[in-house]
């Protein structure tokens, strides 16, 4: 922003200030006319056209400063009129700077095709995998080794309605159960073609194992067995001996704090009643006859404690 006067770039040693009267913005150099102004009811600082406009005797209209129409783009049509510019001209102007942006922005947008917005869109997406969802079931059903009925969606079988007779629910009801029964026959038989598939692979390369000429001494035979005995023995030595540490470790864990159950302080007796951990200054403020808490015993933590 400047002075509507000098036109000099307000700063912080040339602050803004608005001129009482007319309120359009000068420095303090420029607001040095001391007039007095009958809507404050006291003399204040105007701008110099205010000055003349007070001392003058004709309309009191206030019009902008010549330095407000330069910056707007005006200052050919203030000097047209000399220096009478109406306020209509400048928003005319500035209504037609600113239809003039509209439609340029609408040219802009109406220059972009279709054709190039898909293309963008394309090039976004990235080529479209050709794989059918038939392909993806089969894989998924051989991956997880069922039959491809069992992932593809289930028969809606028809609903028995409420509206007819009592046989013809019965032939419905019937009708419902034997198509059932076919699902499930068929479900039976892509899962026994399965697993007849899987057995005769297994028998295929137990037959190939077979074929092979045995030539393994008798000797080596028992060594092998002897061996598995030694290795089945080391493993349940081995399973023996995790299981008895999973054991510590779970009673190491179970272990009581050796706390007070009231102020966390260091347990020194253990009430014979409700078996709970208490400080001495504790277990008086416990202490209660009725329910067999006057009674104690003395506590050591356990050696192997670990905070």
């Amino acid at each position: 922003m400047a002075c509507n006067s000098c036109s000099k770039t307000f700063s912080l040693f040339r602050p803004e200030r608005g001129c009482p009267s007319c309120g359009f913005s000068y420095c303090s150099k420029c607001l040095k006319n001391k007039v007095f102004l009958q809507k404050l009811s006291s003399e204040v600082m105007v701008c110099f056209k205010c000055k003349l406009l007070s001392n003058s005797s004709g309309s009191k209209k206030i019009k902008p400063p010549d330095a407000y129409f330069k910056r707007i783009g005006g200052i050919e049509s203030a000097i047209g009129h000399e220096g009478s510019t109406s306020e209509d001209s400048v928003e005319k102007e500035i209504s037609e700077r600113l239809k003039k942006l509209k439609q340029d922005k609408l040219d802009s947008i109406a220059s972009t095709s279709n054709d190039k917005v898909a293309e963008r869109l394309q090039k976004l997406k990235g080529e479209v995998p050709s794989t059918t969802d038939a392909e993806l079931t089969s894989r998924l059903a051989n991956i997880k080794g069922v039959p491809i009925s069992a992932l593809q969606s289930k028969e809606v079988l028809p609903t028995i309605s409420a509206k007819k007779t009592e046989q013809e629910q019965v032939e419905d009801l019937m009708r419902q159960y034997m198509e059932q029964g076919h699902i499930d026959k068929k479900y039976g038989d892509e899962f026994d073609g399965l697993v007849s598939d899987i057995e005769a692979r297994l028998q295929k390369l137990k037959g190939s194992q077979s074929s092979e000429p045995d030539q393994v001494p008798s000797q080596d035979k028992d060594d092998n067995s002897e061996d598995e005995e030694e290795t089945i023995k080391k493993i349940i030595e081995k399973v023996a001996a995790e299981a008895k540490l999973e054991n510590t470790d779970s009673d190491h864990v179970m272990d009581e704090l050796p706390f007070c159950e009231i102020c966390n302080e260091d347990a020194k007796m253990r009430c014979l009643g409700c078996k709970y951990l208490f400080c001495k200054q504790c277990f008086k403020e416990h202490e209660d006859s009725d329910d067999g808490c006057d009674k104690f015993e003395p506590y050591t933590p356990p050696k192997n404690f670990v905070m």
